[in-house]
């Protein structure tokens, strides 16, 4: 989406006039693909304890990486007026996008700290294994959080850049009807090349993030459970 200069794309990557196009790739890079990497790497890859955990916390620096550079490209895109190609300044944190994002980060950036300190340097605050057992659920839950937070926030990213696309001073991302609109899909074609990019990177996180819940999730093995059983059946 950032790299052609149709009008329905984005125009491109450099370092100058077009710096904000770096935030959308930057931030589902660290939030989505180094998120999902890192949680799968340490609930199913067939290594041991030890590089599990490293392996883990160094998926999560990348991230972190990927964010810090994600968000600079985005403040200065709009607080410097060489960094953007209309020369203006633009607001910041105003819609839901940068919200959810927002909170997403801060979610992400404090597990990550949490994770750091509690599991991987846990020795050098004197932290025993059941300490480390009580802050192990809100770890998990917190990361979890944080990757329903970041999908959110790249979908409506997603949203907030298709309806600022135009092609000749027409939306992109749309088309017109002269008749009720019964078949949708008809017309889907008519759509720039752009939009169907970005809705299908829309489908492709929605998707990523719900089978990576289906992978880490521990399923309770209901024929197995007594107690499982005793939910099915009827008084």
């Amino acid at each position: 989406m950032a790299s052609n200069n149709d009008g329905s794309y984005l125009g491109g990557l450099n370092t100058n006039e077009l710096l904000f196009n770096w935030h959308p790739i930057l931030m589902v890079a660290g939030l989505i693909l180094c998120g999902i990497t890192s949680l799968l790497s340490f609930r199913i890859l067939p290594l041991e304890k030890p590089l599990k955990k490293y392996t883990h916390a160094t998926i999560h620096t990348i991230a972190i990486i990927c964010i810090s550079l994600g968000l600079s490209a985005v403040f200065q895109g709009n607080n410097k007026t060489n960094k953007n190609t209309e020369g203006v300044y633009y607001a910041n944190l105003y819609s839901l996008h940068s919200m959810l994002g927002l909170l997403a980060i801060i979610v992400y950036s404090s597990n990550y700290i949490i994770g750091t300190v509690s599991f991987l340097f846990y020795t050098v605050f004197g932290l025993s294994n059941e300490i480390k057992a009580e802050i192990l659920p809100y770890h998990i839950l917190l990361g979890t959080f944080a990757l329903f937070a970041a999908a959110f926030a790249v979908e409506t990213g997603i949203m907030e850049l298709t309806t600022e696309l135009y092609i000749d001073g027409l939306p992109a991302c749309s088309y017109s009807v002269s008749s009720p609109d019964l078949n949708p899909a008809m017309h889907y074609g008519s759509l720039a090349g752009g939009c169907k990019v970005a809705n299908g990177i829309g489908i492709m996180v929605a998707i990523a993030v719900f089978f990576t819940f289906f992978a880490i999730f521990e399923h309770p093995k209901a024929a197995k459970d007594p107690q499982q059983m005793a939910l099915l059946v009827d008084e």
